[in-house]
């Protein structure tokens, strides 16, 4: 074992995070269109699963947004602040420590 550090699995908070906020980020831009073609009841089990990951982030969305907002247009309202908390708590776990670099402070 050489003992350089892994790129992943050395920093599993980074990782759990940004993958997560990014999974229900895509999975709002996908409610989105689907939200445009089908009935909100369908039986579609793709759209089930969709309204089921994202009717947290859509519910806190539709709170926070002025009520002349159309409920089909919530979901991309919701990508777009997700893509803040995404952002700016990368930059966070970068500045604790816990994100990975590319390079040594070093260099070399």
């Amino acid at each position: 074992m050489t003992g350089t550090p892994n790129f992943v699995f050395d920093y599993p908070v980074f990782f759990l995070f940004v993958y997560g906020i990014a999974v229900v980020q895509w999975t709002c831009i996908g409610r989105f269109l689907l939200g445009a073609i089908l009935p909100m009841d369908s039986p579609n089990y793709i759209w089930r699963w969709f309204r089921l990951l994202t009717d947290w982030v859509v519910a806190a969305m539709r709170y926070v947004t002025p009520i002349y907002v159309r409920p089909l247009w919530i979901p991309l309202i919701a990508f777009f602040w997700l893509g803040l908390v995404r952002l700016v708590g990368s930059f966070v776990l970068f500045k604790l420590g816990l994100a990975p670099t590319l390079s040594t402070a070093g260099g070399g």
